[in-house]
């Protein structure tokens, strides 16, 4: 299935930019984001620029280049100088088209740059997991953060966590992290994005695992862009085995937009509640309508009796799909992990939840794991 690919046109020519947009409506997966505060807020793949008489052209390209470096820069020009094409390619431009415009070859170097980053995002080396719920206090960062620190144990090298719960993370508080730095130090300082400067703020937890904290203040996150998460999860993912992000409760937007699409799995978290249900069924709707693939998005439901059986059968009829895992109510032991600061899987690594969550992780890791089995095992020994 091919994702929706962002092109942004910045041309300065009335009839060139409207021959361009009008070009770009018509193919088929792509959608035209204007140029200015959407930029900054959408992560653009392509962006077109014209080449005028009196403008330096190789300048601009470098400047947006540094300001979104994850983009394809295409420029359009007159100037067929083989010196001034070089100039140009050089500053950062991914493509260099003749004036009038060949429609073909931009419709090729639109479909080169989508096979670019559709075999980036599969040939990363690491794994990337995202966790999402359906309704806010339902234990979804609880599951996130534990299912992190159990991958921590049966990984070569570190586990990252990000907390993408940029207004109200708490995945600090339960690993009993003090406030530090975070995400937003990173995209205050976006043109130095490198392995040294995401590590250098990454805090470090003696259970092997690497945390990027959400802002200390909610209004910190207002200056946190798409095309800054989307570069710091390829960067995670070119750094570590496995990333496990926490996303804030029923939120898609361009943001969340990035992490989806980067996630080899996305677990939508529930409980067996009516208000959880029925936002899950929106929320898993509306990730497949913004074009996220429904064979990565995953439901699993958390605080589970054996009484709710019926439940889940409804929540399988109406998802029209097998719920992923089921871990159990142990209110008790999560409450006393929470207020402790310790992960469960190492405060109560006996109890019924912390042995469900390593077995959740062998089933994400382990190819010899029973597909068929899911937390819960019903008469017989039969898997639920």
């Amino acid at each position: 299935m091919f994702f929706e690919l962002f092109v942004t046109p910045d041309i300065s020519d009335p009839t060139l930019s409207r021959d361009v947009k009008e070009y770009l409506e018509n193919l088929a997966n792509v959608k035209i984001i204007d140029w200015g505060e959407k930029t900054e807020k959408t992560s653009p793949h392509i962006i077109l620029l014209d080449d005028r008489p009196g403008d330096d052209i190789a300048l601009k390209v470098t400047r947006i280049h540094q300001s979104h470096p994850t983009a394809a820069l295409f420029v359009i020009s007159p100037d067929t100088r083989p010196e001034h094409i070089v100039e140009v390619m050089k500053a950062g431009a991914s493509e260099f088209f003749f004036q009038p415009l060949d429609q073909n070859k931009l419709t090729g170097a639109i479909e080169k740059i989508r096979t670019q980053i559709q075999s980036s995002s599969a040939g990363s080396k690491g794994h990337l997991y995202s966790f999402i719920s359906s309704k806010g206090g339902i234990g979804s960062t609880l599951i996130t953060t534990n299912t992190a620190v159990a991958l921590a144990q049966n990984q070569k090298g570190k586990i990252a966590l990000i907390d993408m719960s940029l207004q109200s993370g708490d995945v600090s508080a339960l690993l009993d992290l003090p406030p530090g730095r975070n995400i937003s130090d990173i995209c205050q300082n976006f043109n130095r994005l490198d392995a040294g400067l995401l590590t250098g703020v990454m805090a470090e937890h003696s259970a092997g695992v690497r945390i990027l904290a959400a802002p200390n203040a909610p209004e910190e996150s207002e200056n946190i862009y798409a095309n800054h998460i989307s570069a710091i999860l390829k960067l995670s993912r070119s750094l570590f085995p496995v990333t496990v992000v926490d996303c804030a409760s029923m939120s898609v937007n361009d943001r969340s937009y990035e992490i989806f699409q980067a996630s080899e799995k996305i677990f939508v978290v529930t409980d067996v509640s009516v208000p959880a249900i029925r936002n899950m069924i929106r929320l898993t709707g509306l990730l497949q309508k913004k074009g996220i693939d429904r064979q990565k998005i995953e439901v699993v439901v958390n605080r589970f009796l054996k009484g709710n059986a019926a439940t889940l059968d409804e929540i399988e009829r109406t998802f029209k799909k097998k719920v992923f895992w089921l871990f159990p109510n142990d209110f008790d032991a999560a409450i006393e992990s929470i207020n402790r600061g310790v992960p469960l899987v190492k405060s109560h690594s006996g109890t019924v939840l912390a042995k469900n969550i390593i077995d959740f992780c062998r089933k994400l890791t382990d190819p010899a794991f029973d597909p068929a089995y899911r937390g819960f095992k019903g008469l017989f020994g039969k898997s639920l």
